[in-house]
């Protein structure tokens, strides 16, 4: 298992490649095939807090790492992603689907982290009509409540997969298995309704890492596009504690590709290692 630094040119070893070899791994009664929507990194203008010089001592450059990760589970013969990606130009997910020789239509259900343009986009086209045609969406009621009200694009989005799939979106409260196998757990701070979602033997996390190259060592720090930076950093120390202490697989939506490490304690932060 490799070491990963997350820290100076190390990280660099697993930056992203232009388009990663897709692969499944077996996480207890699961199936699951890491899918990067997008390659991307993280600029140091969201993390304002941190030194210029520092952030690029810990990201070894000018950005840290990144990526737009989905993740595929399979169960007794059902589909599920989790999140769809950028959708339109900028995401992959629906090629990388094909590749897999999944139509659209298989997709069972598809659980949503939450509703940022980057986890949603890729449930509709250019024209607003849903991607997959008989998918039910599950999300949590307080992401669902927000989004439903918010103002500016990102609510306008929201609202436009809303109806495209009307009748086919469910929410679910924290706590509530919310399929065979699959646990909704409270991660707001992120977002009102941010979820990390437990097998039993991987966490999905979400966005609980924007860069992980700064966000591990330094998890005190949080990108300026977490709501509530307090609830987040609260957050983010109580699941990386988790997935150290319990030795629980770590998915990420913004983990370099293939998004899924093992957490270890490292002095006052965490390190990972890639499987």
């Amino acid at each position: 298992m490799k070491r990963w630094l997350l820290a100076g040119a190390a990280m660099l070893t697993l930056g992203n490649a232009a388009e990663p070899e897709l692969s499944s791994s077996r996480f207890g009664e699961f199936e699951v095939t890491a899918i990067q929507d997008a390659a991307t990194t993280m600029r140091q203008t969201l993390f304002a807090a941190l030194p210029e010089q520092e952030f690029r001592r810990l990201a070894g450059g000018d950005a840290a790492p990144a990526s737009v990760n989905v993740f595929l589970l399979k169960r007794n013969g059902k589909q599920i992603l989790a999140d769809t990606g950028y959708g339109g130009s900028r995401g992959a997910l629906t090629a990388r689907l094909g590749q897999l020789d999944i139509a659209l239509e298989k997709i069972d259900f598809i659980l949503l982290t939450h509703m940022h343009g980057d986890h949603i986009g890729g449930l509709i086209d250019a024209a607003g009509k849903a991607v997959f045609p008989t998918t039910t969406i599950l999300v949590s009621a307080p992401e669902l409540a927000f989004w439903q009200k918010a103002s500016g694009s990102g609510g306008e989005l929201a609202r436009k997969v809303l109806a495209a799939y009307a009748g086919r979106v469910k929410s679910f409260q924290y706590g509530d298995e919310v399929l065979p196998g699959i646990r909704a757990l409270d991660a707001a701070g992120h977002t009102p309704g941010h979820t990390v979602f437990e097998t039993g033997s991987l966490l999905i996390v979400g966005d609980l890492l924007h860069a992980a190259a700064i966000q591990l060592p330094k998890p005190e720090l949080c990108a300026s596009y977490d709501m509530d930076p307090e609830k987040s950093v609260q957050t983010r120390r109580r699941f990386l504690d988790l997935a150290a202490d319990a030795k629980r697989p770590l998915a990420g939506m913004h983990l370099p590709a293939p998004g899924i490490v093992h957490i270890h304690r490292s002095g006052n932060g965490y390190a990972a290692t890639s499987r």
